[in-house]
């Protein structure tokens, strides 16, 4: 199992999201959704995936493939522990 950052939804959220933004050409329609937990069947698996938007003519799809590739490899979401009752 690799070791990953453990983040916050809403962190990896925004670290997405600007990524997305920075790489994006000409799109203002696609963007990034919250990332969330999923069991995870392989352990070099991520934790987490986002929704994918619908196609565009800007390719934003597969740009948002490439980054949750490139950030699965780095981060996992934290466990929800401090929720409340």
């Amino acid at each position: 199992m690799k070791n990953r950052t453990e983040l916050a939804a809403a962190d990896l959220y925004v670290l997405l999201q600007r990524e997305l933004r920075r790489r994006q050409a000409n799109c203002t329609d696609c963007f990034m959704q919250l990332p969330f937990r999923v069991d995870r069947n392989d352990p070099d698996a991520p934790n987490w995936e986002v929704v994918m938007p619908p196609p565009c003519n800007h390719g934003c799809a597969g740009l948002i493939d490439e980054l949750v590739f490139e950030f699965g490899q780095l981060y996992d979401l934290r466990g929800d522990t401090e929720r409340a009752h």
